[in-house]
């Protein structure tokens, strides 16, 4: 009998061992899994943080949901939010949802866009795009580019949607989406290596906003974060987005870095980012050549703060540091719009 038991466990002990080796093969050879785990942990319930506020606010809004957008890439689908009592087109933020480039959803911005189109009867305009690995860098870029031709070319939005008069913005990944959308839109030279002529003047672009942005890619290259899970993370975003194992020394990476391509030409921006597990450092880089190029920005950082404020900090509407962010976003809206 103990023979028995003993032969079982030896058997156990190998079955877990190859399947442990497999698993680790799995996750270094590919960056499925890794980016598999990362996508669920961007794919829960959408929480309402401020349930009376939001309440009100949907009053005074009107949402048309999934509208399918023209997009030879899969999951091309946008909500559109306007406000109830306008009768004329009005001031249209186009926002791209964060989730690692390999998950989320735009029902993530329901709350902030419900309270900010009721607070400054703008539209918004919330997109969703294939993520990656299944899409890889700059496909996500390019359906921006399918929506504002969406758009343009459907005369029932524009009847809401001034297009005239847009801003981008979005949150974590979705911000560098959105602000490289805005660059092109803004360096002729940028365009053309990107191969996507500009659908926009310049002017029309009156703002853009930078929630928890990675806006300067090229500094993962150089620092190596203390957090293993920073590490895993940073790793498998950027092998899943690049599509190269190799991205530390990929061109793409260069090109997606924004601080180098932008110019004067580039819209007001409000950016802001938390001093843990985020890219503040990326956002002060931007910052300061914005502030080099003349280009008006509007700014919340807190590298100066003892306490951890985390990524994604601004959509907890419970806390006042994401209430002091929203009222400031409010105020950039208000004023540029």
């Amino acid at each position: 009998m103990f023979q028995k038991i003993k032969k079982c466990l030896k058997w156990l002990g190998i079955l877990l061992t190859t399947m442990i080796i497999i698993v680790t093969i799995a996750f270094t050879v590919s960056p499925w899994p890794s980016a598999y785990v990362i996508g669920r942990m961007f794919n829960g319930p959408v929480k309402i943080t401020d349930k009376e506020v939001f309440r009100q606010a949907k009053k005074n809004v009107t949402v048309k949901s999934d509208v399918r957008y023209e997009s030879t890439t899969k999951n091309n689908t946008l909500d559109i939010y306007t406000p109830k009592k306008e009768t004329k087109p009005v001031t249209t933020l186009i926002w791209v949802h964060g989730g690692g480039y390999v998950g989320g959803d735009k029902s993530g911005l329901r709350e902030f866009a419900t309270k900010l189109v009721n607070d400054t009867h703008v539209a918004v305009v919330s997109i969703n795009y294939q993520t990656a690995p299944s899409a890889v860098y700059p496909s996500q870029v390019r359906q921006v580019n399918d929506v504002i031709k969406f758009l343009k070319m459907t005369p029932m939005y524009q009847q809401k949607l001034n297009l005239s008069r847009i801003m981008f913005g979005g949150d974590s990944a979705g911000a560098q989406i959105a602000l490289q959308y805005a660059t092109i839109q803004t360096n002729a030279s940028y365009a053309k290596e990107m191969a996507m002529p500009a659908e926009l003047e310049s002017g029309q672009i009156k703002g853009t906003i930078s929630y928890c942005g990675p806006l300067d890619l090229q500094q993962v290259d150089k620092q190596q974060p203390k957090s293993l899970f920073m590490r895993w993370f940073i790793n498998t975003v950027a092998w899943s987005e690049l599509g190269d194992r190799n991205w530390r020394k990929s061109y793409t990476l260069q090109q997606a870095s924004l601080v180098k391509q932008i110019t004067s030409q580039f819209p007001p921006t409000y950016i802001t980012d938390g001093n843990a597990y985020s890219f503040q450092e990326q956002g002060l880089a931007f910052e300061k050549r914005l502030q080099q190029l003349h280009v008006p920005v509007t700014s919340l950082f807190f590298n100066h703060d003892e306490k951890e404020v985390t990524h994604e900090y601004q959509f907890n509407y419970q806390t006042s540091l994401a209430q002091k962010c929203y009222d400031e976003t409010r105020h950039f809206v208000m004023h540029y719009q």
